[in-house]
């Protein structure tokens, strides 16, 4: 989705692509149309799949307030992984795990 630059504004900025996935999970959830930049577009993000620099996501301006009460508190959020078990797992294996249950 492409949206004119001076009707959105910066919304959150992550810096794992595990995070990135559940701000993008809950924007869809409402329906909140969004934009992803990788910040400064590097081939290291091509490589390893996320860029060290992080990730801004943008939303419409008319969309903002809600779009902030739906990831309030996320900046700040430490996020565990837990397996079938309830072992906590790291995110490569919380990743894999994901990966294999769409195949």
């Amino acid at each position: 989705m492409s949206f004119d630059r001076n009707e959105i504004d910066l919304l959150i900025t992550v810096y794992d692509e595990a995070m990135l996935g559940i701000v993008r999970s809950l924007l869809e959830e409402e329906n909140i149309p969004y934009h992803v930049q990788e910040r400064n577009g590097s081939a290291l993000g091509m490589i390893t799949g996320f860029s060290m620099y992080g990730a801004d996501v943008y939303v419409p301006v008319p969309y903002m307030e809600v779009a902030k009460s739906v990831v309030a508190g996320l900046e700040d959020a430490e996020i565990t992984f837990v397996d079938d078990e309830g072992n906590e797992i790291s995110v490569e294996d919380a990743a894999e795990e994901a990966s294999e249950e769409e195949d």
